[in-house]
């Protein structure tokens, strides 16, 4: 088994791992505490990832590209980013709830403020970590984290559900994090990164500063394109349907998600071979175009034949509201995998901003349709919104990503006729 298989493998552990117990904490939630309660949870939750996202910068994805040749200034990069990143997580964290977004469903006492603040900060180090982790090569512990963060946050529910009453959820999601940073940092900065430094010399292909920041500001507009367009959308469906379709519509939604990861892992780990080995790109793109055909065809077949099923875990009321639209969701993946397909060469060709205008306009449609819609549909207006969104994206990136796998696949035919290694 190749590398990029192996990386690509644990990504998928940690993705499956951590959306079983997902799906478990919220199933044991929904039994514990009243649907309202999860809708405000939920919309919360979503905030604080809305806003660490925010607060990366479009840093993760840089990391998996230009970490594998950064060298002898690796952990300057990674400790700047950090800073950065800090910063901004305390400053729109704090802007987020001055400015009056989380009046619906964030408490408004001094203590529990202050907590969705810290508990921005320390998600947006969670999330980054990750990345340096799979930019580092050092993927195999991205699961032994997030499994463990998960089995530690539902053995906390319990626990916490009547100390933190309301706010039992946000509690027991939040208080691991910190432990996992910790950790992860420490085996960063004493094994990981020194290693790292003592076998690598920084390379030409890493780019200049200011360039550095046009390429994270291009990914940054991406990110906010694909990851945040769902986390928005709680927050419309919470404000437009009530706290109660909220966790109709975001239980599936996680689902979904949970699916996903397996696509994204995939891709995440032919960005960090084809960056660490470009000689071999066109290997690298065959395997994972293999990989992710047969995800799309078991995971995407599978889960729209037992969806009701999967809902059924969380109560009988999110199985009747959201079976449909956990089916939509599940088949739009696959317009959206031919797209994060192609944005991963973009990446690697650092020509990002060309796909973020096209996106875009694909995501104003989305949004378009839902606020046109959910009247009428309800929550099943976001899944067809989604179907739609995918689906344009898939069919204006396709062609410009065959053409890129074609001509990959004649220059390793010409390496091979020249007998180049």
């Amino acid at each position: 088994m190749g590398r990029l298989v192996r990386n690509a493998t644990a990504l998928m552990v940690s993705g499956g791992g951590t959306a079983v117990l997902g799906v478990v904490f919220w199933g044991v939630a929904a039994h514990r505490v009243a649907p309202a309660t999860i809708g405000r949870s939920s919309a919360e939750i979503s905030a604080i990832t809305l806003v660490a996202t925010l607060a990366q910068l479009g840093i993760p994805s840089m990391f998996e590209r230009f970490l594998p040749v950064s060298g002898p200034r690796t952990h300057l990069i990674i400790l700047r980013a950090y800073g950065v990143c800090v910063v901004a997580a305390l400053i729109l964290s704090v802007g987020y709830l001055v400015g009056g977004f989380g009046t619906a469903f964030v408490p408004s006492a001094f203590f529990w403020r202050a907590f969705f603040v810290a508990a921005t900060v320390l998600w947006t180090l969670f999330a980054l970590q990750d990345s340096v982790l799979v930019g580092l090569r050092a993927t195999r512990w991205v699961p032994v984290e997030n499994i463990l963060y998960s089995a530690v946050k539902l053995a906390l529910l319990p626990l916490v559900v009547a100390a933190a009453g309301a706010n039992a959820i946000l509690v027991a999601w939040v208080a691991p994090v910190a432990v996992a940073i910790l950790a992860v940092n420490w085996y960063l900065f004493s094994r990981r990164v020194p290693s790292h430094e003592s076998r690598a010399t920084l390379v030409a292909e890493f780019p200049a500063p200011r360039h550095f920041v046009s390429l994270a500001g291009a990914q940054y507009a991406a990110l906010l394109i694909n990851v945040l367009t769902p986390l928005i959308a709680v927050i419309i469906v919470i404000r437009r349907l009530g706290p109660v379709a909220g966790a109709h519509y975001y239980l599936p939604a996680l689902v979904a998600s949970g699916v996903s990861l397996f696509l994204g892992s995939i891709i995440r780990s032919f960005l960090v071979e084809a960056s660490t080995e470009p000689e071999h790109v066109a290997r690298h793109a065959r395997v994972a175009l293999r990989a992710m055909a047969l995800v799309v065809i078991v995971s995407v077949g599978l889960g729209v034949a037992v969806a009701p099923l999967l809902l059924r875990i969380f109560g009988a009321s999110y199985a009747t509201e959201g079976v449909t639209l956990l089916r939509l969701l599940l088949v739009s993946l696959v317009g959206f995998a031919v797209t994060d397909f192609y944005s991963a060469f973009a990446l690697l060709d650092q020509k990002v901003w060309r796909i973020v205008v096209r996106e875009a306009l694909a995501t104003a449609l989305y949004f378009l349709l839902v606020i046109t819609l959910i009247g009428r549909l309800g929550i099943v207006a976001l899944g067809i919104a989604t179907l739609v969104n995918a689906s344009l994206q898939g069919l204006f990136f396709l062609p410009a990503l065959t053409s890129r796998l074609r001509s990959l696949r004649a220059v390793a035919r010409e390496r091979g006729a020249r007998g180049a290694p």
